[in-house]
């Protein structure tokens, strides 16, 4: 309001600032938690951005064949990845303190331990990104010689670690890479978990084509072999399990090859999807924070309709979600039969959205006839 305080009678001029688009949330910065080679005490359970290898070398050290961390980090870069942030810990016990750090770090969207494998630790991991809404676990599965064993390391793992709403996904085997701290006359490679690599797929699949887009079918750069070689039969054990593979197929190099969460809701069972409606919850919480305090009238709730409207049709014709037209893909509703009298006395505006969201085509079906120009015998 202007205030007409000693002022003579007239019209005056009020600037307001308006309501601007809605700009999406970030979905790619990592976060890796685990032992550094040379980590300074001051660091140590703080979170630290490093942008770069060796902006990492220069802060937590190099390599060391007995540490995971920096092949993953490492990884991360090399597979695409452009931001993280680092939280150095003594060992694991350090874990609730490094999460707890991190709650206070709100641009995390993906969160690994490299070389954690017990569900237990790991289940920690989960509930820290459900409950921050906006970060996805990236986890390691335990080495296991003999994975269809429902009874063995890897099985079992994975038994501890269902979720409701699929904030994370498990990735197996590991895998060999380079290893420049190898020891004279013995082989220049080592075998890590996959976790850092997978983020970095994750990051370049965003950064490529978007989050909608299912980070699999994608090779591991950095990848030189693997600790297990699947089969296709062992893999679709595995995938019904939500156990995502890293495969190697005949004459290419390492690939991810799987996508789902580790939950057996439907709606929420591809890391793709999950992560689409993050990036929107993201980004719509941060986009009409200017909301907060305005006056809790139909005016508002037009503004805020419009505002995510607009937002929300950018994200459809990116390809994200799933309808020939932007009414079929999401619809957006705030009126009265939310926003009761009793609702509005406590402060509160209720929008309802609703979204379409893209699935992957994680079966590619063929259906392949012989044809000798008058009678056709097909499989399905």
């Amino acid at each position: 309001m202007v205030d007409t305080t000693n002022l003579a009678p007239g019209v005056y001029i009020q600037e307001i600032t308006p309501a601007g688009p809605i700009a999406g949330a970030g979905t790619s910065t990592a976060a890796f938690i685990g032992t550094a080679a040379s980590a300074a005490k001051a660091d140590l359970g703080v979170p630290v951005l490093v942008v770069n290898w060796n902006s990492f070398a220069n802060r937590f050290g190099g390599y060391s064949s007995a540490l995971p961390l920096p092949y993953a980090v490492r990884g991360f870069f090399e597979n695409g990845g452009t931001l993280a942030y680092i939280v150095a810990v003594t060992d694991w016990t350090g874990l609730p303190g490094a999460l707890d750090q991190l709650t206070r770090v709100l641009d995390v969207n993906l969160v690994c331990t490299p070389g954690l494998v017990d569900s237990g630790a790991q289940a920690t991991v989960l509930t820290h990104c459900e409950d921050m809404h906006n970060r996805f676990a990236v986890l390691d599965g335990a080495q296991d010689s003999t994975p269809l064993d429902s009874k063995g390391t890897l099985q079992t793992q994975k038994g501890g670690l269902l979720s409701v709403s699929g904030y994370g996904a498990l990735y197996w085997p590991w895998i060999s890479v380079n290893d420049p701290a190898a020891a004279a006359g013995k082989p220049p490679v080592v075998t890590v978990p996959p976790s850092g690599h997978v983020a970095g797929i994750m990051a370049r699949s965003d950064a490529q084509v978007g989050v909608h887009k299912a980070p699999a079918n994608e090779v591991v750069r950095g990848a030189l072999a693997l600790d297990y070689v699947l089969n296709d039969t062992e893999q679709g054990v595995l995938n019904q399990l939500n156990i995502n593979a890293i495969r190697k197929f005949p004459g290419n190099p390492p690939q991810l090859w799987g996508a789902r969460t580790l939950t057996n809701g439907v709606p929420w069972r591809y890391v793709n999807v999950r992560r689409l409606v993050s990036y929107v919850e993201e980004s719509i919480l941060e986009g009409v924070r200017w909301a907060v305090f305005e006056p809790n009238t139909p005016a508002l709730w037009k503004a805020l309709e419009r505002t995510i409207t607009e937002f929300l049709t950018r994200v459809w014709e990116a390809g994200a979600l799933f309808g020939q037209t932007a009414s079929q893909a999401f619809y957006v509703k705030i009126d009265e039969e939310l926003n009761t009298d009793a609702v509005r006395e406590l402060g509160q505006v209720i929008a309802e959205i609703g979204l379409a969201p893209v699935r992957p085509a994680e079966y590619v079906i063929i259906q392949l006839g012989l044809w000798d120009g008058g009678s056709q015998v097909s499989e399905g």
